[in-house]
């Protein structure tokens, strides 16, 4: 995220915050977090604030919502780390934990497709497993999807059909609007949790 200087930058499904903190540390003019889980939102916030203090909490904006109604958060980036595993590896995936894992669909790619379709952000950044070939996927209006880094790294066991050794590359990918949206200089206050 050391490329993001000046940007307005959503982090969607923030969970912890782990992209937020990096946006704003990098020097992000305004973060959009984005998730539909209140305590992931809360956690954001929190650790914003704890990691970078109270000026970098002024520049983030919570935002309670899921992909669907990403549309009106325009950004020169969005950036998501989607739940990616295909829908036949669930059941290797404990029971309590399948809430995280689920909406890759039949192949892994769904919940990358759903955010690409509904985002007014100008260019996507992602992960991927290479496994899940992230580079043959086409978006109408968007640029072919351009691997920005990759990485080994060791799997998760519920990965095992696809990835027997358990460990094997990941990539960052982006992909970029071929028109890209205007862009608002600071997004409009949408959450119950206030600007700080």
């Amino acid at each position: 995220m050391d490329d993001c200087g000046d940007l307005t930058v959503i982090d969607a499904g923030c969970g912890a915050g782990l992209v937020a903190v990096a946006a704003l540390a990098a020097g992000a003019r305004h973060v959009v977090a984005q998730d539909y889980d209140a305590k992931a939102l809360a956690d954001t916030a929190a650790n914003v604030t704890r990691v970078l203090g109270p000026q970098a909490r002024a520049r983030l904006t919570l935002w309670e919502a899921d992909w669907s109604q990403l549309r009106p958060m325009n950004a020169e980036l969005l950036a998501v780390n989607p739940p990616q595993r295909p829908a036949a590896l669930l059941p290797a995936v404990p029971r309590n934990q399948r809430h995280l894992h689920d909406g890759g669909g039949p192949d892994g790619l769904a919940a990358i497709r759903l955010v690409v379709s509904h985002t007014g952000a100008a260019r996507v950044r992602t992960t991927a497993a290479a496994a899940l070939r992230f580079d043959t996927l086409v978006f109408p209006g968007w640029s072919a999807p351009r691997c920005v880094a990759m990485t080994e790294l060791p799997y998760d066991p519920a990965w095992r059909a696809l990835v027997p050794d358990l460990f094997g590359p990941v990539g960052i990918w982006e992909l970029h609007r071929e028109r890209p949206m205007p862009v608002r200089s600071r997004p409009p206050s949408v959450s119950a949790f206030g600007e700080a």
